[in-house]
């Protein structure tokens, strides 16, 4: 229990407690011990095991936040399943003396299963989901940089021409389409650049050379947001 979180010592002691509850009350109330009654309880028991389990995976410490919120479904899916079946294993408890043990026995495997099958497709969506988020992160960053590095630039101009021109381009970075692709990667390269050049030459006060570089920049940035256009059809 020392190496435990917060989280986990209280999932554990919840488990506990309902456990607790529903065996007071399974013995407690005089159901006819026979078949029925062991069978649901087993199955009872393994729906209360798993939580601490599904829990520590849907709320995982040290993943990021969004990976933890998107840990819901997997945890919805884990407690609608224990509770169906302790409601469902109350129910047979009832009626040990006239249902029979192999129709038990159906229902509670079917019933894993399905919950078992649901928690799987949850985890992998999961999965996926995370994973396209950290790429769309990623795919991002660099327009995101390129328009704080021309947005810089944009105070450094000492010329109001070469300012404007350089203004232009950044409002023009601003509205691109901000996701980068493989198919991209040659533009934006050439763009990197000419941006890095019409850099030098803002610094070096050589106005002419900024601006043809910044005009140079825009037609590489139209381009750019052209196959942008063509790689979305």
């Amino acid at each position: 229990m020392r190496n435990l979180s917060k989280n986990q010592k209280r999932i554990i002691i919840v488990t506990a407690i309902i456990f607790v509850g529903f065996s007071v009350t399974a013995f407690a109330v005089p159901f006819k011990k026979g078949g029925v009654f062991w069978l649901t309880y087993i199955f009872s028991v393994i729906s209360l095991a798993v939580q601490p389990f599904v829990m520590n995976i849907a709320f995982k410490d040290g993943k990021d936040i969004n990976s933890k919120l998107y840990g819901f479904p997997i945890a919805r899916i884990s407690v609608v399943y224990c509770i169906a079946q302790t409601i469902l294993s109350l129910v047979f408890m009832a009626l040990g003396a006239f249902v029979p043990v192999w129709v038990v026995l159906v229902f509670d495997v079917l019933l894993l299963g399905a919950s078992a099958v649901g928690f799987i497709g949850a985890d992998s969506m999961r999965d996926e989901i995370v994973r396209q988020d950290k790429k769309l992160v990623k795919d991002t960053k660099y327009m995101k940089n390129l328009e704080s590095k021309v947005n810089v630039l944009v105070n450094q101009c000492g010329d109001e021409d070469v300012r404007k021109a350089v203004a232009k381009l950044a409002e023009n970075i601003k509205y691109s389409d901000i996701v980068s692709s493989e198919a991209l990667k040659n533009i934006e390269s050439d763009l990197s650049s000419c941006v890095e050049e019409l850099q030098g030459a803002v610094v070096d006060g050589e106005k002419d050379t900024a601006l043809s570089l910044a005009v140079k920049a825009e037609g590489l940035l139209a381009e750019r947001n052209r196959l942008c256009k063509l790689n979305k059809k």
